[in-house]
């Protein structure tokens, strides 16, 4: 199960960080109006490093296994009252 969540994270990485390249070439495209467009995409650099490496942390340390709760079927069936 983790190896598909490594998969489906994966896929979606490459789709963010490929926004992010065109928004990048797109930042220095257009830099001149804006003085503060360099600064953010590095701050965006960094932060999407940072939750890249973290959320694959994440991913494979991440407890897949299903926890079973066995009721006795009696439980469920009330026999007498008390007030």
């Amino acid at each position: 199960m983790t190896l598909i969540y490594l998969w489906l994270y994966t896929i979606l990485l490459v789709l963010i960080w490929w926004f992010f390249i065109v928004a990048k070439i797109h930042s220095y495209k257009f830099k001149a109006f804006s003085n503060y467009i360099e600064k953010v995409t590095k701050l965006l650099l960094i932060f999407l490093i940072i939750l890249s490496i973290l959320w694959y942390i994440i991913i494979i340390f991440m407890d897949t296994s299903s926890t079973n709760v066995n009721f006795n079927e009696n439980y469920f069936y009330f026999n007498e009252v008390s007030y």
